[in-house]
């Protein structure tokens, strides 16, 4: 990597892809013990190798989060929801969510492994992740976080 513009290197060079994973049953004490020992800020949900959601610190701040209904517009006597109502069950399923299953993001932000680490950075910032699932055809293939990419600028700054 000597003189190499690190943000043309590809996700797939650096990504881990022995990061640790969980399953949609497991508890959210089994979570909390994993991001801890681990020292990570989440962790990808893979049915089999199937990436099926992601479970982050964010996620799992909903367990002590005050969850607020829409309020409602009075108009001519009836009552207008000012806000979103699946919104609202989501996170309220979420707030009571007991498994992995429960609390995580379905449908998560993933990029592949032929990604730029300058396209990476863009979708981390933009989106203000903190870890991104590189996905595929479906399958986690590993993870590439923040620091991963603030560390090779560190190792390896531009000329």
């Amino acid at each position: 990597m000597e003189n190499q513009d690190i943000r043309e290197l590809k996700v797939g060079e650096v990504a881990h892809e022995d990061w640790p994973t969980l399953g949609p049953d497991d508890t959210i004490e089994e979570v909390i013990k994993l991001l801890t020992e681990a020292r990570i800020s989440g962790a990808p949900v893979v049915e089999g190798d199937q990436l099926t959601g992601i479970v982050t610190e964010g996620d799992l701040i909903f367990q002590d989060a005050e969850i607020k209904a829409p309020g409602f517009l009075d108009l001519l006597g009836g009552m207008i929801p000012l806000g979103s109502w699946d919104e609202y069950r989501d996170e309220v399923l979420k707030s009571a969510g007991v498994t992995v299953g429960e609390v995580m993001t379905k449908h998560p932000t993933t990029i592949s492994p032929d990604t730029s680490l300058s396209e990476a950075a863009t979708i981390m910032a933009e989106g203000r992740f903190k870890l991104l699932p590189v996905v595929e055809d479906g399958r986690l293939r590993g993870v590439i976080t923040r620091m991963d990419i603030l560390t090779l600028h560190i190792l390896n700054p531009r000329q």
